[in-house]
């Protein structure tokens, strides 16, 4: 069974958690939904593209980031916020009853390295490629600043592992394949939407995540290089 794997690296990433208010709290790794996000922009994708995933990654270090941030009370603004930071001389004002601001901690992971599978028809694989060596823009993971860069994409083939292996990369495993010794972090990550009554109902996957140097459950699959993967459905 074919697979694209995808080495990435950024600098700096936030992959926010949806119920996060106060604080900008994120993931350890990109939810399954980030990613699938990322891939569709890349292909300019208008409609949901059937496809699996399984990812894994490190990262160096926590990061706390102080920012202002800038609420609008209304729909319709006469004004609207400009940050001028750094700029000599230059003055803003707004009206007070339309916005309104509050300082937040934005927390960073630094220095992520990131492996990722996807499995998906062979021509949507090859579109992907296509999209990567060819695209306009840049590419980000999480937030639109958080930069990414592709060190390798490479169709692998995957089988099922059938010997004991050690975890090489932190990574999400569905709960279904964890069993109670294993020690891990539960999480509910959104998958894929659907609009009922104008509000985005998600589709949730249950994983733990796992850190690295532990042995791999039974049921994973593993490619021809001897990365392990953790398909999420």
């Amino acid at each position: 069974m074919k697979a694209l794997r995808l080495k990435l690296f950024q600098e700096t990433a936030c992959y926010k958690k949806p119920f996060a208010s106060k604080v900008a709290e994120t993931y350890p790794l990109p939810p399954y939904s980030t990613v699938k996000g990322m891939i569709h922009a890349l292909l300019n994708a208008d409609q949901f593209i059937p496809m699996r995933l399984s990812v894994q990654g490190t990262y160096e270090e926590k990061l706390l980031d102080y920012q202002r941030y800038y609420f609008f009370k209304k729909k319709e603004l006469s004004s609207f916020p400009l940050v001028l930071d750094g700029l000599a001389r230059m003055e803003f004002s707004y009206d007070k009853n339309e916005i309104t601001t509050m300082p937040m901690y934005t927390h960073l992971l630094h220095n992520v390295h990131l492996l990722i599978h996807i499995e998906a028809e062979q021509h949507i694989l090859k579109q992907i490629i296509h999209a990567i060596e060819y695209s306009m823009t840049h590419y980000s993971l999480g937030r639109w600043e958080d930069l990414v860069r592709i060190d390798e994409y490479k169709l692998v083939d995957v089988q099922e592992l059938k010997e004991e292996k050690t975890l090489q990369w932190n990574a999400y495993i569905p709960s279904n394949l964890l069993d109670r010794e294993t020690k891990s972090i539960p999480y509910q990550l959104n998958w894929k939407y659907e609009i009922v009554n104008g509000i985005r109902q998600w589709e949730k996957i249950n994983v733990g995540y796992v850190q690295k140097e532990i042995e791999a459950p039974e049921g994973v699959w593993i490619d021809e290089d001897g990365e392990l993967v953790f398909y999420h459905l």
